[in-house]
């Protein structure tokens, strides 16, 4: 009966023991688990020094691009407004001269029977305005086979040396129909001049493309010079004084 007491006792203290053993390996393995949890990342990652540096980089070269991109921009609006006024300052050009290539003045009505002194108006011409050669004046059978004039036309020719194109042309027509077509004649005259020299003098073509030409009654006075706004002036302020 002892021997059965002992037996089980020892039996009890045995399982006991196993019951011990197990709770001790299931807490070591939960606390082995649980710095698996603390190596997580936190959630709040601290910048440094390096990621600051780089991040303004990165900021100043977006800033850098949007400035070129707003410079671009501007270029390009202003070279499109460039050449919108090119091309309403062409047209007001065109109109200010007319289809013909001629400018008539715009108190041309009233001056138109009047008679202009030529002579005196080539001198007003010579004392005013700048030449880059000294212009002398054709024989009439020279002056007359460079340009065809109709019929009764009287013609005026004054030509600095050969590598000049300044020029002064005076046409004296008898009336203003005669002087429309003296004035297509002129037309054909620089044109085949600025060919002429667009070859080996190309800055001289560049005076006759601003050559002044002016129609007023009868009378139609051409003026080929690098002075071509002055040239402009004293033609008119003559015609209209």
């Amino acid at each position: 009966m002892w021997a059965d007491l002992i037996e089980r006792k020892a039996m009890e203290q045995n399982k006991t023991k196993k019951l011990t053993n197990k709770a001790i390996a299931q807490k070591g393995m939960f606390d082995e688990e649980k710095p698996d949890a603390a190596k997580k990342k936190p959630t709040n990652i601290p910048v440094t020094k390096a990621d600051s540096v780089k991040k303004a980089r990165m900021d100043l070269r977006l800033l850098f691009l949007s400035v070129m991109g707003l410079f671009i921009v501007v270029i390009f609006g202003w070279g499109i407004c460039q050449s919108v006024k090119e091309i309403n300052t062409k047209e007001k050009i065109m109109e200010y001269r007319g289809t013909e290539g001629i400018k008539k003045v715009e108190d041309n009505s009233r001056k138109a029977g009047e008679t202009i002194d030529v002579e005196a108006l080539v001198k007003k011409v010579q004392d005013k305005v700048i030449f880059e050669a000294e212009l002398n004046k054709l024989g009439d059978s020279v002056a007359e086979g460079m340009i065809e004039t109709t019929e009764g036309t009287n013609l005026q020719i004054y030509v600095g040396n050969g590598t000049y194109a300044d020029e002064l042309i005076i046409m004296t027509a008898k009336n203003e129909s005669d002087a429309k077509q003296n004035q297509e004649s002129v037309k054909t005259h620089l044109s085949e001049t600025k060919k002429a020299f667009e070859d080996y003098l190309p800055e001289e073509a560049k005076k006759i493309e601003k050559a002044v030409s002016i129609r007023c009654g009868c009378y139609v006075i051409v003026c080929v010079t690098a002075d071509y706004e002055t040239a402009e002036k004293t033609i008119n302020a003559f015609i209209q004084d």
